[in-house]
């Protein structure tokens, strides 16, 4: 694929297409690095671990006690003044 350098702000750009993108396994929020090797410009993914992380409560303890009602009751609620900046 042929593309070319073009203006960012004060910096160059290169736009990748979906396809190169899929191709390697890349998406617009993946961490990559840039270098040069040998005169080329070099792009790699960089390994991305899963960050666990361990909430105080489960999915099941945050949806107890919620009914269709209950789900939805910030589409019923009014806004204090507090809230609205009176």
């Amino acid at each position: 694929m042929q593309s070319e350098i073009k203006r960012w702000g004060n910096s160059a750009a290169v736009r990748l297409s979906s396809k190169i993108l899929t191709q390697a396994k890349l998406d617009l929020s993946s961490p990559i690095n840039i270098e040069v090797r040998d005169g080329k410009i070099v792009i790699e993914a960089l390994a991305t671990a899963i960050k666990k992380v361990k909430l105080p409560f489960s999915e099941a303890q945050l949806l107890s006690g919620l009914d269709a009602y209950s789900a939805h009751a910030d589409e019923i609620a009014q806004p204090s003044s507090g809230e609205m900046g009176v």
